[in-house]
């Protein structure tokens, strides 16, 4: 390697002419320069021009001999110098060096180690060339020193004889510095593995089919450097006893199912006695005589599900030896037990290992939130098939749907399948605009039944949906495909969603039902809170549920089933909006008997009107079940409050339409009802349509012994009613029906038109309605802004008598009438 130092900025080769010319310059600048130089106190005196260049170390001692240092360090000397014009340095290889006369310094810098290429010393030549054109060689031996290597063993390891039966592995802990390898020389047939990583040295001792092996010696082992140096070397002195205890196994011990005992052969050599440390729960008998292992696994519920059994073994000369070996129950005690379970149904492989009597039981509490799979087990093509057992542990996930559109610890659930006394917990979070089915238990069931199953985790939406595609979000599945019964089924995780949930079927169970499924819900609850805070985004037409998001053309039962979830939408000024939503389902049909909502379901800063909302359901009826499908809805109840801006609010159903026939028997509802939203500008901003049982029924709907307390307040556009605010369509009866809520109404409607209308139990929209009203009453307060006094009637009001002067052709008994007689009314004409 070679360095030059020039005073002159050029580096050309002047001509012999230009030489001479600048000669007599030159002689009187080096005079200079002498003359400056010769003046400081650092600087040597020189004669006639000649050459000095003489190196100092940091103590101002003369640099003589061998310089050494430690690789990639660097050393700086005091150059005293005269008539020093340029240099030339050449140095070894991987080394440099850097001369500057008129700074008086020289650095040298060794190589780093690691250089395998570069040379660890030798001479640095300096070659110096004066003006006047003498020049001087100066050399400077150098050589490159390695930091310490050392290596130690923990503990007794060199201080002591280990002694080995044939084929026993010792692990030797160690720690070293600057040691790049080990050179470990072993007794003939003894084997080493060296992990330095780690820093552990396995020492192997001889197998007994192994030729002369040695018996006696010592593991030599040395530290090298990087560069091959070597370090001060240890020994492990080892013996192989042919008198030591052995205990080996012919095969890995299979898994064990509860309480099962078994005796285990196994080949002993000089053990006489034996001390047993068992996992927890379980049992375990060393019989010498019989070569046997005697164990009996724990009963259900009792020990541990898997560990490590020590054989501390004792010969008669008193050698001592340990053996460890594996225990553990079938079925799935960790992480990895469960994703090899997952694999094993993915790929239609045998499950015996995590089976018991047929079924796949989960051992303990597993924690898979370290696995970032988005389904974990099965396939649509195997899906799972068996029974699967909780027993009443817990799963804790986290599930993050990346760049899949399926989510879930199950793809699909056979029809076969049962999945029952089990908890999830954890967090699921949807990001993908593009359409999602997810669910925290399984994406798709095709029919298995789940008992006993709930989600705790929390569920979070965050995906700006803008396809028109159906998506489908549960707590426990995504999409039932084929009728399913869940039993003791539970939500608690909270739903956050934080953009638009535009064509997505959201339930606390199960986000929607495929079509011409009939599938049952029986003892069933939510808990879990659905928030929307839905900053610019907003909705549209998300169908939502406490239980079930939709089933638009499926007939589904729920029974005994509770939502107490409070449900809150802050559209944030947006004018977006959603379909349905309900405290049990939020679009469909079905069966509903002694169902509860208790979940409060509030509205904030929205725009558009055009939604249904009902503390059971919130829309009955579409049009690809209005002539095959019903509503049946028995002893249901609503206990919350309802305080939305939406076309159409009922206590238990926002709007029943488009069915085969309808029953809403023996319910009620306690829960006020009111409209959040006080300015009165915007037509499309209030509710149209609001009942303390039903905000708009079609036809053929039933209404027999409902009761309403709550009360209705607000700014209102069309309707307010105790029992049902707009009847459509013929074949609507209200029979043995009571509202005691008191009914408070403003509007924003001018003057000109007929509106509100205000009716203690129902009011009547169409001419080709025939309404039949028997033994019902109103004992409510009405108190409403109306264009005419008319406008507010005890118990109906035919709408048409004021738009089209049509005869009243509504049926009511004269014992409803007189029942409601008393009603006392608040009327504020509206000029």
């Amino acid at each position: 390697m070679c360095d030059r130092f020039y005073n002159s900025n050029s580096n050309l080769k002047l001509s012999s002419m230009r030489k001479s010319l600048l000669f007599l310059l030159n002689t009187l600048l080096a005079a200079a320069t002498l003359c400056v130089v010769s003046c400081g106190i650092d600087d040597v005196d020189a004669e006639d021009g000649a050459i000095q260049f003489e190196l100092y170390d940091t103590e101002g001692t003369l640099i003589e001999g061998l310089q050494s240092m430690k690789f990639g360090a660097t050393t700086a000397y005091t150059l005293k110098s005269a008539f020093v014009t340029y240099t030339e340095v050449t140095a070894p290889a991987g080394w440099k060096c850097s001369v500057i006369p008129s700074s008086r310094s020289c650095t040298v810098t060794a190589p780093v180690a690691s250089d395998l290429e570069a040379e660890a010393g030798g001479d640095i030549t300096i070659a110096i060339t004066s003006q006047a054109g003498r020049t001087m060689s100066y050399t400077l031996s150098v050589a490159a020193l390695e930091e310490s290597i050392s290596l130690t063993f923990d503990g007794d390891a060199t201080t002591k004889n280990h002694i080995f039966s044939y084929g026993k592995s010792l692990v030797f802990p160690f720690s070293c510095e600057n040691t790049s390898s080990l050179e470990v020389e072993a007794p003939e047939g003894w084997t080493t593995e060296t992990d330095l990583e780690n820093s552990q040295l396995t020492v192997t001792a001889p197998m007994p089919d192994s030729q002369n092996p040695t018996l006696t010696g010592a593991v030599k082992v040395t530290p090298l450097s990087v560069r091959g140096t070597a370090g001060e070397s240890s020994s492990i002195s080892v013996e192989l006893s042919t008198k030591m205890p052995v205990i080996q196994f012919a095969e890995p011990i299979d898994r064990f199912v509860f309480g099962e005992q078994r005796n285990i052969p196994c080949t002993m050599q000089y053990v006489d006695k034996c001390d047993i440390t068992a996992p927890e729960g379980w049992t375990v008998e060393l019989d010498i005589a019989a070569s046997m292992l005697k164990v009996t696994a724990p009963a259900e519920g009792v020990g541990i599900p898997a560990g490590t059994v020590t054989l501390d073994a004792v010969s008669a000369e008193e050698l001592t030896e340990s053996f460890e070996t594996q225990l553990s129950l079938k079925g799935i005690a960790t992480g990895d037990d469960f994703v090899a379970f997952g694999k094993a149904v993915t790929e239609a492989a045998p499950l015996d290992e995590f089976m018991q009597e047929g079924t796949v039981i989960l051992l303990q509490d597993v924690d898979l939130s370290a696995f970032s799979q988005t389904c974990f087990v099965g396939q649509a093509e195997n899906p799972f098939t068996g029974t699967f057992d909780g027993k009443g542990h817990t799963l804790t996930v986290s599930l993050n749907d990346g760049d899949a559109k399926e989510l879930g610890l199950f793809h699909t659930l056979d029809a076969t399948a049962a999945v029952k006394n089990l908890t999830l917990a954890g967090s699921m979070t949807i990001s993908k605009i593009d359409p999602v089915t997810a669910g925290t238990l399984a994406v798709f069931n095709n029919g298995a039944a789940l008992t006993g199953v709930t989600n705790t985790a929390a569920i979070t939406f965050s995906g700006l949906k803008t396809s028109s595609t159906m998506g489908n979000l549960g707590g426990l599945v995504g999409q039932d495909k084929a009728g399913s019964i869940y039993t003791d089924c539970h939500n608690t995780g909270n739903f956050e969603f934080l953009q638009s949930v535009r064509s997505v079927a959201i339930g606390g169970l199960v986000g929607s039902a495929a079509d011409d499924t009939v599938g049952s819900f029986v003892d069933c609850s939510n808990k879990g809170k659905i928030n929307m805070n839905l900053a610019d985004s907003g909705q549209d037409s998300g169908r939502i549920g406490g239980i079930i998001g939709m089933t638009e053309a499926a007939e589904w039962s729920y029974t005994n089933c509770v939502n107490e979830g409070a449900m809150t939408m802050d559209f944030n000024g947006t004018n977006k909006q959603f379909h349905s939503l309900g405290g049990i389902l939020g679009y469909g049909y079905g069966s509903f008997e002694k169902c509860y909502n208790r979940g409060q379901i509030v509205m904030n800063n929205a725009k558009s009107a055009n939604r249904r909302i009902g503390g059971i359901a919130g829309c009955i009826g579409s049009d690809k079940g209005k002539d095959k499908l019903s509503l049946k809805m028995v002893d249901c109840h609503n206990e919350a409050d309802i305080a939305v801006t939406t076309n159409y609010t009922g206590g238990l159903v926002g709007i029943a339409e488009k069915m085969k026939s309808g029953l809403i028997e023996n319910c009620t509802n306690t829960g006020n009802l009111s409209n959040p939203k006080t300015d009165e500008t915007a037509a499309g901003s209030v509710p149209s349509q609001i009942g303390g049982i039903i905000g708009s029924a079609y036809g053929n709907l039933q209404i027999k012994g409902c009761i309403n307390r709550g009360s209705i307040t607000g700014v209102f556009r069309y309707r307010a009613a105790g029992i049902l605010s707009a009847a459509r369509n013929a074949g609507n009866s209200i029979e043995s029906c009571e509202n005691y809520g008191n009914i408070t109404v403003t509007t924003i409607e001018p003057a000109t038109t007929a509106f509100p209308l205000v009716a203690g139990l129902v009011v009547i929209e169409n001419s080709n309605t025939v309404v039949t009203i028997s033994t019902s009453k109103n004992v409510g307060t009405l108190t409403a802004t109306v264009k005419s006094a008319e406008h507010v009637n005890p118990v109906y009001i035919y709408q048409k008598v004021f738009e089209k002067d049509e005869a009243d052709v509504t049926i009511c008994d004269q014992a409803t009438k007189d029942a409601s007689a008393g009603t006392v009314m608040n009327i504020t004409i509206k000029e």
